[in-house]
C-alpha cells in the first residue's frame, strides 16, 4: 500500500467516525427530536441570531442600524461582517426550521469548498488527502462545524496558501480579505499573505519588481473593498460602528489569558460573568495585566513569524496557520468556532511543508486541539463557565496544545519551500490523533 492510499484510508476512517459524533446529535436537535437545552443545543443560539438578522434584512431594515435585528434580538447590535450577513439569508427558505436550513447550507458550502481544495491540490501534484484530512479536523471540533461560518474562512485561507504557492499573489489577497469579511477574526492572516506577496524572490533586490508585486496586492484588495464600500453606503456607515462594538469585549473564559489568570486564582481572586454578546468572561485584579502581556508577546511572535516565513517566500501554509494560531493564543476574545478557520490550512501545511514524522506530529496536535475543544464546548461548558477545575483543566490543556501547534508550525521544512504550483509532493502517512 502506498503512503498516499494509507493516509487516505486513515483520514476517511477518522472523518466518518468524527462526523457521526459531531453531526448526528446536532441534526437530531435541529429536527426537534432532542430539546434545545440538551448537551449540544447550546451551539444553536448563534444560528438563531443569524436568523433574526436575515429577517431584518428582508424586511427592509437598515443594515447594522438600530433595531436591524427582529425580535427578540432587536436591541442587539449585529456585529458580523457583511458576507456573514449574506450567508444568513438562504436558510430562511427553511421557514421555522432555520437552524436546520443553516446547517444544510454550511454542509453544502463546506462540501463544495473541500471539493475545490482537493481538486486544486491534485492539480498541484499533492498526493496527500488534504481535503479529507481538513474535513476530519473540522468535524473533530464538534457540532459548531455546521452552526458557525468559520469553517468557510478556513477553506478560503487554505486556498490563499495554495495561491501563494503557485505565485498567484492577487488571488491569495482576494481570498484572505474576503475571508475577513466573513468574520474579522482571520484578518490577521492578511499580514503574512501581503508580506509574503511583497517580499522579493530569492536573488532579487527589493526594488526589482516591487511595483509589479505591489500592484498585484492592490488588485487583490479590490473585491473586499467593493463589498465593504457597498455596505458602508447601504448602512449609512453603521457597519463601521458594528465592527467597533465587536472589538470592545472583555477577557473571555476560554482564552489563554483567562487560563493564566485562573492559575493565579489561589493568590488573586478570579470570577466569571456573562458579558457583552452573551460571552462568558473573567474578572479579577490580575486579568488586565495578564491579557496585556499575552497580547504583547503575541504581537511580537506574529511579526517575527511573518518575517521568518517571508524570507525566501517559504512555507505559505505554515505562515498563515502560524499567524492564526498565534492570534488565537494571544487574543482575549477566544471562542471555540475560531479554530475552524485554522484546521484546513494546518492540513495543507502538513501535506506540503513538513517531512513525514513532523507532519504526523502536526496533525496529531491539531486533532488534540480540536477534540479537547469539542469536550469543553459544548459538553463541559457549564463546568468551564463556573470555573470548576475539570472544565478549566480541559481548557488549559487545549490552550497549551494550541501553543504547541504554533511552535510546531515554525519547524516547517526548508526543503519544501521552492516547489512550484505543479511540483511533486510526497505524501506523509497519517497516524491516528491523540485522544
Amino acid at each position: 500500500m502506498s503512503p498516499a492510499s494509507g493516509a487516505t484510508r486513515a483520514a476517511r476512517l477518522l472523518f466518518l467516525s468524527l462526523a457521526a459524533v459531531a453531526l448526528i446529535p446536532i441534526l437530531l436537535t435541529e429536527l426537534h427530536l432532542f430539546p434545545i437545552h440538551d448537551l449540544v443545543g447550546s451551539t444553536v443560539p448563534d444560528t438563531i441570531f443569524f436568523e433574526h438578522a436575515a429577517q431584518g434584512l428582508l424586511q427592509g431594515h437598515l443594515p447594522y442600524g438600530a433595531h436591524f435585528l427582529t425580535a427578540p434580538d432587536s436591541r442587539q447590535v449585529f456585529v458580523y461582517p457583511p458576507l456573514s450577513l449574506l450567508l444568513a439569508v438562504p436558510p430562511l427558505m427553511a421557514g421555522s426550521d432555520y437552524p436546520l436550513g443553516f446547517a444544510v447550507e454550511m454542509l453544502v458550502l463546506l462540501g463544495i469548498g473541500l471539493w475545490l481544495l482537493e481538486r486544486y491540490c491534485r492539480r498541484a501534484g499533492i498526493a496527500f488527502p488534504v481535503a479529507l484530512t481538513a474535513a476530519a479536523l473540522l468535524v473533530a471540533l464538534g457540532p459548531i462545524v455546521v452552526t458557525r461560518v468559520d469553517g468557510l474562512q478556513g477553506l478560503a485561507l487554505a486556498g490563499a496558501a495554495l495561491a501563494l504557492r503557485g505565485r498567484r499573489m492577487t488571488l491569495a489577497v482576494v481570498l484572505v480579505t474576503l475571508a475577513a469579511l466573513v468574520k474579522e477574526t482571520v484578518a490577521v492572516a492578511a499580514l503574512p499573505v501581503v508580506v509574503w506577496a511583497i517580499w522579493p524572490p530569492v536573488g532579487e533586490r527589493w526594488h526589482q519588481g516591487l511595483g509589479q508585486r505591489a500592484a498585484a496586492v492592490g488588485l487583490g484588495l479590490v473585491p473586499a473593498a467593493v463589498v465593504l464600500l457597498t455596505f458602508a453606503v447601504w448602512s449609512r456607515g453603521k457597519v463601521v460602528g458594528a465592527a467597533i462594538a465587536s472589538v470592545h469585549r472583555g477577557v473571555e473564559i476560554e482564552s489563554v489569558s483567562a487560563t493564566i489568570s485562573y492559575l493565579l486564582h489561589p493568590f488573586l481572586r478570579l470570577t466569571s460573568y456573562t458579558g457583552r454578546l452573551a460571552s462568558v468572561q473573567v474578572s479579577g485584579p490580575q486579568v488586565a495585566w495578564v491579557a496585556a502581556i499575552v497580547a504583547v508577546v503575541g504581537v511580537v511572535a506574529l511579526i517575527w513569524g511573518t518575517l521568518h516565513f517571508a524570507q525566501g517566500r517559504r512555507c505559505p501554509a505554515s505562515a498563515i496557520a502560524f499567524a492564526i494560531a498565534v492570534s488565537l493564543a494571544a487574543t482575549p476574545v477566544f471562542s471555540p468556532q475560531y479554530l475552524l478557520a485554522l484546521m484546513p490550512v494546518v492540513a495543507l501545511a502538513a501535506a506540503t511543508e513538513f517531512e513525514i514524522r513532523r507532519a504526523n506530529l502536526l496533525l496529531g496536535i491539531g486533532f488534540l486541539v480540536a477534540l479537547l475543544t469539542q469536550v469543553e464546548f459544548p459538553y463541559l461548558f457549564s463546568s468551564v463557565a463556573a470555573l470548576d477545575p475539570l472544565g478549566m483543566a480541559i481548557v488549559a490543556l487545549r490552550n497549551l496544545s494550541l501553543i504547541a501547534l504554533a511552535v510546531c508550525l515554525l519547524r516547517a521544512s526548508r526543503a519544501r519551500t521552492s516547489h512550484s504550483a505543479m511540483g511533486s509532493v510526497a505524501a506523509p502517512t497519517l497516524s491516528g490523533p491523540s485522544r
